[in-house]
């Protein structure tokens, strides 16, 4: 892979659990998690999101594949124009 594949810049499209969207444009080389917390924060600071732990799928054909929040965007294949979902990592618990 070239480096200027690797550093490109790409818009994804991050959804939350209720499916709300936002566009996020973050380079291929970027770290999920990076993205996971840009998100996060994002939808968070809109009031869409609840405080939480969250990571991020793969939306592709309708299934879900779960990232590993170490890999990177290129790593996984993601590529412009992707849909991913944040999935929380911990389920709530009401106490």
């Amino acid at each position: 892979m070239s480096s200027t594949v690797h550093d490109k810049d790409i818009t994804i499209e991050v959804r939350t659990p209720s499916n709300a969207p936002h566009d996020f444009t973050i380079k291929a080389s970027s770290r999920i998690d990076k993205l996971a917390r840009e998100a996060v924060k994002y939808f968070f600071g809109q009031g869409l999101l609840a405080d939480g732990e969250y990571g991020l799928a793969l939306v592709r054909d309708g299934v879900a594949t779960p990232l590993d929040d170490a890999s990177r965007l290129d790593e996984d294949d993601v590529v412009d124009g992707d849909v991913l979902a944040l999935v929380a990592k911990k389920p709530k618990v009401d106490g």
